[in-house]
C-alpha cells in the first residue's frame, strides 16, 4: 500500500480528519448543515418580501376596521401597520440594494428575527380575523 495518495496522510488532498473521512466529522454520520451567508440573505429576501405581504393583509383589514368604527385605538392599528411595513421595505430594499449591509455573519441574526417576525404576524392576522 503506498502512502500519501489524494485524500491520505501527506497526499495533496488530504487537510486534515479525525479518522471519520476528509476533513471533521463528529461520529454521527450526519455532518454539520452548512449554509453560506450569501444563501442565507437570499432566504432572509424572501422573509421579509412574506413579511411585507403579511403587513399589507394587516394594514388591508385594519383599514376596513377604522372605516366601520372610526376609533383612535383602529387609527394606531392602521399607523402601526404603516410604520412597520416602511420598515420591512427599507430594510428588505437594504438588504437586496447595499452590499456592505450583507457583511459576513450578518445573515442568521436577520433570519432568525425575519423568522420571528413572520410567525407574530401570522398570529396577529389570526387573531385579528376572528
Amino acid at each position: 500500500m503506498q502512502a500519501g495518495g489524494l485524500g491520505e496522510p501527506g497526499g495533496s488532498g488530504y487537510h486534515g480528519g479525525n479518522g471519520t473521512g476528509m476533513g471533521g466529522g463528529n461520529g454521527t454520520g450526519v455532518g454539520p448543515i452548512n449554509v453560506d451567508n450569501s444563501q442565507l440573505i437570499t432566504i432572509d429576501v424572501v422573509l421579509g418580501i412574506a413579511n411585507i405581504c403579511l403587513l399589507l393583509i394587516l394594514l388591508y383589514m385594519y383599514i376596513g376596521s377604522y372605516r366601520k368604527f372610526k376609533s383612535q385605538f383602529t387609527f394606531g392599528l392602521v399607523a402601526f401597520a404603516m410604520l412597520l411595513l416602511l420598515q420591512n421595505a427599507l430594510f428588505t430594499g437594504f438588504l437586496l440594494l447595499h452590499e456592505g449591509f450583507k457583511g459576513p455573519g450578518m445573515g442568521s441574526p436577520i433570519f432568525f428575527l425575519n423568522t420571528i417576525e413572520f410567525f407574530a404576524l401570522s398570529v396577529l392576522i389570526g387573531v385579528t380575523r376572528e
